[in-house]
């Protein structure tokens, strides 16, 4: 399992923090690619299914946790994919509540017009699930000691998935993914 910070960079697959390189990722990096999912963000909800494709527009509020979860369930079983929804249902709900917690922007003292876009990826023997919010402050993989009431959710997904990394797509926010091995994948 593997997590990186990923920050968009022309010209370079490393940049620089202190003396020590940190990989770095271009959004066509992150497995199943956000590009071609949706042209512009859906309204909350709004949603599509395609046979490689899913992807649902959420609001920064906790029903959306639930809405994306309950989505997730529904497109694995139209897919066939049923035996990836425990783990998935576990990491959709970390990753959406994280972009509600910690994402939405504010206008005001009011939300603003900006949803989170929950999608979902599928091919080549992985399933990848993302998450984009129109922030670009990265996520943070908490060194708490277990006793706090939060902080466990990237732990969490980095031991539910098989890969999963964050990327930020050029002066548009950022995508925090998580992909799972399909079991029996040609």
């Amino acid at each position: 399992m593997t997590a990186h910070s990923a920050h968009f960079k022309a010209g370079g697959r490393f940049l620089e923090s202190g003396s020590a390189k940190v990989p770095s990722a271009r959004v066509g990096d992150v497995p199943g690619g956000w590009q071609g999912l949706s042209l512009a963000p859906l309204p909350v909800g709004d949603h599509f299914v395609r046979p490689a494709t899913a992807v649902c527009g959420l609001g920064f509020h906790p029903s959306s946790v639930k809405r994306a979860r309950d989505f997730a369930v529904g497109v694995l079983e139209d897919w066939a994919l049923d035996r990836l929804s425990s783990d998935l249902r576990l990491v959709v709900s970390e990753l959406v509540t994280n972009a509600c917690r910690h994402a939405a922007p504010v206008e005001s003292g009011m939300l603003s017009e900006w949803s989170v876009q929950f999608g979902l990826v599928r091919g080549d023997g992985e399933l990848t699930c993302m998450v984009f919010d129109p922030s670009r402050a990265a996520p943070v993989l908490d060194d708490s000691d277990g006793f706090g009431e939060g902080g466990r959710g990237l732990r969490l997904i980095d031991s539910y998935s098989s890969d999963w990394g964050w990327n930020i797509l050029d002066g548009q926010g950022k995508v925090v993914w998580a992909a799972f091995s399909i079991p029996d994948a040609p």
